[in-house]
């Protein structure tokens, strides 16, 4: 079990800090002079008092994260009952360079199956605060990061990170390398790995058949059981219908189509009669977790539905559409995750900076195949990937990275609506 100390005068420790920076933050008495707060003790496990959230305590307990390939990492982790050490857990290991956002992150569908690693210097100072979750649970394996601030500095704060995520069972890991960590991500590419407080020879002989998302079908486990329906945001609008195809989507997401029609949201097993049957102006393929070319049986709705109904799409959805055209998908080395990708409007010249969550692209030598004429729309400025696509026959339009943030900049929240609009052949329309 993990040992307790009491906290100081106050009853903050501030941050909780890497290895490295609590070394050079020590004075000669062992006291941490920096991060806000003070250390009694160098030792290496303690409970952590909050003051600022009621009743909560937090324990730390030491820790491994071990890479397929051997790397690892000796860290902590932070959970907040008496002293249960969280499940040991194996996901594919991806970084996220936003530097805030952790809430929506944390939700986002599309991250199941992965963990997490923040680059941002100090995660949880501002708690959580359920209404920017966007779904109505944790989804990512772990979170991990390299300090964890026991500080709530937000009134709104309902409950600290690490309460959260011991909710959902999640790993919260900290006090590590993670600036080690991301840049052996960037050399070798997103990862399985596990995180343990065994003995990490052990971990890694179990890490050694892990896979990470390539083959699998992950939708399944994120879409809606059930249908249900948004209404439109105009009084007395006319009856148009977007019908939503949830892999995963994003509750921005669903913010940011609202327009002059009714919005209904679906399982991504639907077939192509249950679509039509909805009677859609136009439909919207969402984001989502996983690997495209899994999905087969949407691919095939969707190619079977190509020509006949309008369609738009982002992230895993802007995937399926091309496809559904007939081009291929690839595996990026370690993925889009942040909140500061710069991508080129082709049309205009101009430049918006977007939010971005996914692992796989668009092929774009397979697009110049294709028998029907694909127009790509935008770049990704850092590696030049397909971020958006067009098809004026066929009256689709897509984009890879995340017109709604959540988190990020707002700059493109309307763009899809807009696309909506033109596709549903709508003068206009007034749209959140």
């Amino acid at each position: 079990m993990p040992e307790r100390s009491s906290a100081g005068e106050g009853g903050d420790y501030g941050t909780i800090t890497s290895p490295a920076a609590a070394t050079s933050q020590v004075d000669g008495a062992g006291l941490s002079v920096g991060g806000g707060g003070e250390w009694r003790t160098r030792t290496p496990h303690r409970s952590i008092a909050s003051p600022t959230v009621v009743g909560e305590e937090l324990w730390r307990s030491p820790g491994w994260l071990v890479l397929r390939d051997g790397t690892r990492f000796a860290g902590e982790f932070v959970h907040s009952s008496g002293g249960d050490v969280p499940r040991a857990v194996t996901a594919e290991v991806v970084f996220n360079t936003a530097m805030s956002g952790y809430e929506e992150v944390v939700s986002d569908p599309s991250y199941y199956g992965q963990m997490v690693c923040f680059t941002t210097a100090q995660l949880g100072n501002y708690g959580v605060t359920e209404t920017d979750f966007q779904s109505a649970r944790v989804w990512v394996s772990a979170v991990l990061a390299p300090r964890y601030t026991i500080t709530v500095s937000n009134f709104a704060a309902r409950r600290s990170l690490a309460a959260l995520l011991e909710t959902w069972r999640v790993p919260l890991f900290v006090n590590f390398d993670a600036r080690r960590l991301v840049r052996h991500l960037r050399d070798v590419g997103a990862i399985p790995g596990v995180l343990t407080n065994e003995d990490p020879d052990v971990a890694f002989a179990s890490v050694q058949d892990a896979v990470g998302t390539e083959g699998k079908n992950l939708v399944d486990a994120v879409s809606t059981d059930s249908s249900y329906t948004l209404a439109p945001i105009e009084h007395g609008a006319p009856p148009h219908r977007l019908v939503v195809v949830d892999f995963g989507v994003k509750r921005a997401m669903l913010a940011s189509l609202r327009g002059p029609w009714e919005i209904t949201v679906v399982n991504a097993n639907l077939g192509a009669d249950d679509l039509r049957a909805l009677g859609p102006s136009a439909i919207f393929l969402s984001n989502g977790p996983g690997d495209p070319e899994a999905l087969g049986d949407k691919v095939a709705t969707i190619r079977e539905l190509l020509g006949e109904i309008p369609m738009t799409g982002i992230c895993l959805g802007h995937q399926l559409l091309g496809l559904a055209l007939g081009a291929r998908t690839y595996k990026l080395k370690f993925g889009h995750h942040g909140s500061n990708h710069p991508v080129a409007r082709l049309a205009d010249r101009s430049v918006a900076i977007t939010a971005q969550n996914h692992n796989y692209a668009v092929d774009e030598e397979s697009l110049a195949d294709l028998a029907h004429g694909v127009e790509v729309t935008h770049r990704n400025l850092f590696d030049g990937v397909v971020e958006g696509m067009r098809c004026d026959e066929l009256r689709l339009v897509s984009v890879q990275y995340h017109p709604e943030a959540a988190p990020g900049p707002l700059e493109e929240r309307g763009f899809m609506a807009s696309q909506i609009t033109r596709l549903m052949g709508l003068e206009g329309g007034a749209h959140a």
